[in-house]
């Protein structure tokens, strides 16, 4: 019986399907380790301030490979959204690692940039490539935008007229945050895409296709199960991160098919749009048909698309009280009973596609 291993927050799940239920698996390793290795130490090199976007594993481990030469930069400033958790996992920094105070708020839609990001000196922005619904992609410059200008979120999100998921197409929503970051002055953005987990490649100021392109691809014919893998640490970590990042893998499965979603969820919902509808204060798209904003709120459209097109099963360590009775969402207690479940409503001869990493997956039906 194959047993295939499903990142499940900073660990693995196993789970075991019958090889005649097993589709095809799509698998996103590490690249060997043969040949010369690239070094990225040139990235520093006259930089002024250094912004960490994100502690996805692959930027944490594109921080360890710098962080003696960060560490001995005693002028450089370094910026984070989550200070704490950038010095635990590199202790080398600690005390070193500032946050940004918020930029202030002129009105509901206009962009504001901190004064760090518009003042002069040159700056550097790391983060890790990941599919986005909403943006296509998100980059360093989407990232960056989210966590320090004012408002981004909010007008991005206006500029689409209809909230189809769009994974890996440039949507207007990503134009927009590329007319934002024009006020950054002296900026770079280098971008980390990953693979199996990983540190694959740097990319800086990279257009959206170069982005794209390292992206694992696959052409897989579409089944009646799917079983799909957020992508652990640093993409499971909310429901938010899990919704928005399965919509490169869901083309390998059928529509009506049953999917399988494999993400911790240990920091909760994620989004403020989601934790209100949890707890009832906000149902449907109403605010968005009302023009009102809530960061997150496409969110929303996201789910219930998922729960019309698809059966789908939570395996995570939410509150059953959230998943199921407040987000609508079947939920199982381990993987066993997980793949049991799926198998009962595919039937016992289907075939089950298994994607471990949507995170790094971008898929086509075949």
């Amino acid at each position: 019986m194959p047993e295939l291993w499903i990142p499940y927050g900073p660990v693995e799940t196993l789970v075991t399907i019958q090889a005649e239920n097993l589709g095809v698996v799509v698998e996103s390793r590490p690249e060997g380790e043969a040949g010369p290795q690239e070094s990225h130490g040139a990235l520093l090199e006259g930089v002024s301030s250094l912004f960490i976007c994100d502690t996805a594993p692959p930027t944490l481990e594109l921080l360890h490979e710098l962080v003696q030469a960060i560490a001995s930069a005693q002028s450089l400033r370094v910026f984070s959204a989550v200070p704490k958790r950038v010095e635990s996992s590199l202790p080398e920094l600690k005390g070193r690692v500032s946050t940004l105070p918020p930029p202030i708020q002129v009105d509901e839609e206009s962009v504001t940039l901190t004064h760090e990001l518009s003042e002069g000196g040159s700056k550097l922005f790391i983060a890790t490539g990941r599919p986005d619904p909403l943006f296509g992609l998100v980059d360093a410059k989407v990232q960056a935008s989210l966590n320090w200008i004012a408002n981004s979120h909010h007008v991005a999100a206006r500029e689409r007229k209809e909230m189809e998921p769009s994974p890996f197409l440039k949507t207007a929503s990503y134009s927009r945050v590329e007319g934002f970051i024009e006020g950054v002055r002296d900026a770079r953005y280098a971008t980390v895409v990953p693979r199996g987990g990983r540190l694959r490649s740097v990319l800086v100021d990279a257009p959206f296709d170069a982005v794209k392109s390292l992206f694992v691809t696959a052409e897989v014919p579409p089944s009646k199960g799917l079983i799909i893998g957020a992508g652990g640490a640093g993409y499971d970590d909310t429901l938010s991160g899990a919704i928005r990042g399965v919509w490169g893998a869901v083309p390998g499965l059928r529509k009506s098919g049953s999917l399988l979603l494999v993400a911790e969820c240990s920091e909760g919902l994620g989004s403020p749009a989601l934790e209100m509808l949890a707890t009832g204060r906000l149902t449907g798209d109403a605010e968005r048909k009302k023009g009102r904003y809530v960061e997150g709120l496409e969110e929303i459209s996201y789910l219930n698309r998922l729960k019309e097109d698809y059966d789908v099963l939570l395996l995570s360590a939410l509150p059953e009280i959230y998943a199921k009775s407040k987000l609508g969402l079947s939920t199982a207690r381990g993987s066993g009973e997980a793949v049991g479940r799926l198998l009962n409503k595919t039937g016992r001869t289907a075939r089950i596609n298994v994607v471990g990493r949507a995170s790094e997956s971008r898929l086509a039906s075949a």
